[in-house]
């Protein structure tokens, strides 16, 4: 049975905390004021890390398991100026929610169970538009992890690595600076061009301090500037702030496939110890299934024998029971990261702690 991509499919639904209260002087969201949508000047490919010279006229279509080849892109701008001051409004109320854990010293979560603008434009339809075309190839969709949207990490002068080197656990990330980094020593988003087996190799070998031949640093534009990178694809991390006139700022948006049949890239284990990981991820599943199920309703299919049904009914009770699994931890998805205090690989055994002011 031939499988289509899933544009038609809904989202996940939103979820709401009752512990936690939505801002009530924040605009409403538009597009058409929030919004200024450009190109990037370059895209670098996962194949051999090649530049192809403007998004988005990839050379390469996607790859059997349903992924763009897209690795990242450069620099370019998603928000207008009045949508970057409506964000840099919330962040600083955010700040007040501010947490610790043992990969990031300090970063915000959990923003669009408290602000229906975050909620808005992580699921802005002409932002995914514009970054599918981007990939190239794959059309994409939010992530359906909530406590995801516009995770903010935060970077101090004299702490650790704002973010070890890493995996992400959701497919793709827009990464939009939020902060003034021109008087800034440190802080450096850095990617490693290899592949992930390969780039941990790196780091262990090394001990964290990667030889900068391996090593590739993204400059932003400044301000308000975006990357989109498929992180799960590639290690990266980000430096530690020497010093600096502000805090190091970037807000992450999640993103992921809408087709429901490409291989599953988000993963469970980095976020079980937050409350909202257990049903956040069951949606997730959910969605999976309920779109497998969609596609074989659709009409876009001969008819189907019996034993065809049952294949597509099998597939969808395998994506619930792996979810059951990993909820009751009979499995695992951990990818864990590079602790550079321990010089080994990390997880997150520990639920995070709140950033202690008296350490700023």
């Amino acid at each position: 049975m031939n499988v289509h991509t899933n544009g038609n499919y809904p989202i996940a639904p939103l979820l709401f905390d009752s512990e936690s209260e939505f801002y009530v002087d924040e605009p409403i969201y538009d597009p058409d004021i929030h919004l200024q949508l450009t190109e990037p000047e370059f895209v670098v490919l996962l194949d051999s890390f090649k530049h192809v010279p403007k998004a988005p006229q990839l050379n390469k279509s996607a790859s059997p398991t349903g992924q763009s080849q897209l690795a990242y892109t450069g620099p370019f701008r998603v928000l207008s100026d009045e949508g970057y001051r409506v964000l840099h409004s919330i962040l600083q109320r955010e700040m007040a929610y501010r947490i610790s854990d043992v990969r990031h010293p300090a970063k915000i979560r959990f923003g669009a169970y408290r602000s229906k603008w975050l909620q808005e434009f992580n699921r802005c339809p002409r932002i995914a538009e514009h970054l599918s075309r981007i990939t190239g190839d794959v059309q994409i969709m939010p992530t359906t992890l909530q406590s995801n949207y516009s995770h903010t990490n935060l970077g101090y002068a004299g702490f650790d690595r704002v973010d070890q080197f890493h995996r992400d656990s959701v497919p793709y990330v827009l990464i939009l600076l939020a902060c003034d980094m021109t008087e800034t020593i440190g802080g450096e988003l850095q990617l490693i061009e290899r592949s992930p087996d390969e780039a941990f190799r790196l780091i262990e070998q090394y001990g964290g301090k990667v030889p900068k031949e391996f090593i590739r640093t993204i400059d932003y534009l400044g301000t308000n500037s975006c990357v989109f990178m498929q992180g799960s694809q590639i290690v990266h991390g980000v430096t530690n702030v020497e010093s600096c006139k502000e805090p190091r700022i970037t807000v992450v948006n999640s993103y992921m496939p809408t087709n429901p049949f490409v291989d599953d890239l988000t993963r469970y284990d980095t976020f079980r110890k937050e409350k909202t990981a257990p049903l956040e991820f069951a949606m997730h599943k959910i969605w999976r299934a309920g779109a497998q199920m969609f596609d074989l309703g659709s009409g876009k299919h001969p008819w189907p024998t019996p034993e065809q049904v049952v294949e597509r009914l099998n597939k969808s009770i395998e994506e619930l029971e792996h979810c059951r699994d990993l909820l009751l931890e009979k499995t695992t998805d951990r990818i864990g990261f590079y602790d550079e205090k321990t010089k080994k690989m990390s997880f997150f055994e520990t639920a995070p702690t709140a950033f202690k002011v008296e350490d700023e």
